[in-house]
């Protein structure tokens, strides 16, 4: 056991860190904080598989517990079963104060906190070039995806009016999965659009407002409500790949549907409260549609 100070709040976390364990684990995360302690212990002991979801929702709740003079620490993080992915992505060097990040790995862009006035660097210096690298494309021939990520970007700050959030993602060779994942702590999606649409008392059907064509609570000036829109027509209309959002009390998931050009949409309610807004988005390599590069683009005076 790693250098636990006395009488921690431990967390457990579970076997495997699900999107439905996930939620649970913040709602008794945030529970245990309102007492305030001085550090809280994650225990990584029975944890089995972790995904990028898991990855950024921890690394949130390890910044709320800093932004609170909480001090963070775990035990077994080092020998519990997901800990080769679990160091991979990238949590242990941004969770433990001295250790070296972990050596450059192809599959994994690694977790990061990131300010949203600085998120079209990363979109376009770090996220887009990872994914070309892994799809095997050229970063122009990814475009209209880069504008949907920005888009992301700029419509969780709507939605949540906090300046950082966590983002990571990972490419599974044996799948030809691509998983992209980010998430805040904010207000999240179903308040801010009932502030606009009161009449919709669950939070998935305000989740599923957010993702119409043209909706913005227009509180930030650069998001003109084409952010899940667009991010729903390319990621799973155009590319037969998934948008996951869990946002409060509800989830809303959108895949392909058997005709191409479609999409099946399913809102659900959750067990427990994630105060904030989690996106992951999957694309599938051999499914992915590049863009075309106008040729005006190459084009030098």
């Amino acid at each position: 056991m790693r250098n636990i100070a006395e009488n921690p709040i431990i967390i457990v976390l579970p076997v495997v860190l699900t999107r439905d364990t996930v939620q649970g684990l913040v709602m008794h995360l945030f529970r245990q904080l309102k007492s305030r302690p001085g550090c809280v212990c994650l225990d990584f002991m029975q944890l089995k598989k972790i995904q990028v979801g898991g990855v950024t929702v921890l690394c949130n709740l390890i910044s709320l517990c800093r932004q609170m003079g909480i001090r963070v620490e775990h035990n077994a993080a080092d020998f519990c079963d997901a800990f080769e992915f679990v160091k991979r992505s990238g949590l242990l060097a941004f969770s433990e104060a001295g250790r070296q990040a972990p050596p450059t790995c192809p599959q994994f862009l690694p977790i990061k906190t990131v300010r949203y006035e600085r998120s079209h660097a990363y979109v376009h210096f770090e996220l887009v070039p990872w994914l070309a690298s892994n799809l095997g494309l050229e970063t122009g021939e990814l475009g209209t995806l880069r504008v949907c990520f920005e888009e992301i970007f700029n419509n969780i700050r709507d939605h949540s009016s906090i300046e950082v959030g966590c983002s990571a993602a990972h490419y599974d060779e044996k799948s030809g999965d691509i998983t992209i994942c980010v998430a805040d702590f904010g207000v999240g999606i179903p308040g801010r659009v009932r502030l606009h649409r009161p009449e919709l008392t669950t939070d998935q059907a305000a989740i599923a407002m957010a993702c119409v064509e043209g909706f913005t609570t227009q509180t930030t000036p650069k998001n003109m409500g084409a952010g899940l829109h667009v991010l729903i027509r390319n990621v799973v209309e155009k590319n037969r790949g998934t948008v996951d959002i869990i946002s409060g009390q509800g989830g809303y998931t959108c895949s392909a549907a058997t005709k191409k050009g479609s999409s099946k949409r399913v809102g659900r309610s959750a067990r427990a409260t994630y105060p904030g807004t989690m996106i992951k988005i999957v694309l599938q390599k051999n499914k992915f549609v590049p863009d075309d590069i106008d040729e005006e683009d190459f084009t030098w005076e």
